[in-house]
């Protein structure tokens, strides 16, 4: 067995590309995670997946997770269309010790994680096929965070050891499976079950318009103070954003907007900039409220599967609107009508919050 000690900035490029290689030809290599050390074997071949099931002395009705380093890549290559509350599992703790359990089609389950770990990264990140990475231990027994823990169960055994050090958890990643209803946790390492609790019970409201200068962030402080004012407790509960379909990166609100906020409400949206809505706002929002319908449009053309998800404003009102219309451009009392639109459709929200 060849061993690699890895420097404090990780691999050098000779020694990444080497362990590559040896798992790209089938063979074993043991390296950090920042949880514990894993055994890296291609998970698209049959002879890699039935020596690591051998290694470990694992029943072969238990799976493997897949490894990847690239986030995008491996929710794309793996799952079914995941629901808001796994991307926001994503952005908060992808790269990270947590493993996500969901549907690889329409009946399998497949579980992923993308570690943090730099040598963990080097190594994935030179391959472009699935990887299962178990821990470097055998079935049922303690699970290694040192070199010296991995040499002792599996010397001669494997093609490579990379020391990377102790691990930085020094306990398994945490499991969670998403098929389950809210969600259950299959094993609670790094991660905590709270910790997931809490990305659970927070609610994402996305506001779209246009240039996201003007009516989107003008619901979003709105919806935001309202409930902070009305609804303490569900205050906490809702994270409240807001983007348009062609916006100017960073731009500020309008200053009509600005004095309309401010005198009215008491409301400071100075700070707001302008952002361009992404199908990842998309995909981990659970509420999308658009001001037009040429807007839900764009949404539902970036994430068809939103469809159930997505709403014009204008038709929360009562009685509704097809529209709330663009103010840019027009004159001061315009701006204040859309005001008034936008400050009771919001009202209606929070009551239906």
């Amino acid at each position: 067995m060849e061993k690699i000690i890895a420097g404090p900035q990780g691999l050098k490029e000779a020694d990444s590309k080497k362990a590559a290689k040896i798992i790209s030809r089938g063979g074993i290599v043991a390296f950090p995670t920042e949880t514990v050390y894993g055994l890296a074997a291609r998970a698209d071949k049959k002879k890699p997946l039935d020596k690591l099931y051998s290694l470990k002395q694992r029943p072969q009705n238990k799976p493997f997770s897949v490894a990847f380093a690239d986030p995008e890549l491996a929710v794309n290559k793996c799952f079914c269309q995941l629901i808001p509350f796994g991307y926001k599992l994503i952005e908060k703790f992808w790269p990270g010790p947590l493993t996500i359990v969901y549907y690889q089609n329409q009946e399998e389950k497949i579980g992923v994680r993308i570690p943090s770990n730099t040598i963990a990264l080097q190594v994935l990140g030179k391959l472009n096929f699935p990887v299962f990475l178990p821990s470097a231990n055998l079935s049922g027994q303690k699970e290694p965070v040192s070199a010296e823990e991995v040499e002792k169960v599996f010397q001669g055994q494997i093609d490579l050891l990379i020391d990377g050090g102790r691990t930085e958890h020094k306990k398994a990643s945490t499991v969670v499976d998403l098929t389950c209803k809210p969600f259950k946790i299959l094993r609670e390492g790094a991660i905590t079950e709270d910790d997931i609790a809490s990305v659970f019970i927070k609610k994402r409201i996305l506001f779209v318009c246009t240039g996201n200068s003007c009516r989107s962030p003008m619901a979003e402080y709105l919806l935001r103070e309202y409930l902070r004012k009305t609804k303490g407790v569900l205050f906490q509960r809702y994270e409240i954003i807001s983007a348009g379909i062609s916006a100017p990166e960073g731009m500020r609100p309008t200053e009509e907007i600005r004095e309309l906020m401010g005198k009215k409400e008491g409301i400071d949206i100075s700070d707001s900039r302008a952002a361009q809505v992404t199908k990842q706002m998309v995909l981990s929002s659970d509420y999308i409220f658009t001001m037009e319908d040429f807007q839900l449009r764009y949404v539902l053309d970036q994430v068809p599967s939103a469809r159930a998800r997505v709403f014009n404003l204008g038709k929360v009102l009562t009685p509704s609107l097809d529209s709330i219309p663009d103010p840019i451009g027009k004159s001061f009392i315009f701006y204040q009508n859309i005001y008034d639109l936008i400050k009771k459709a919001v009202s209606e929200l929070v009551n239906w919050l």
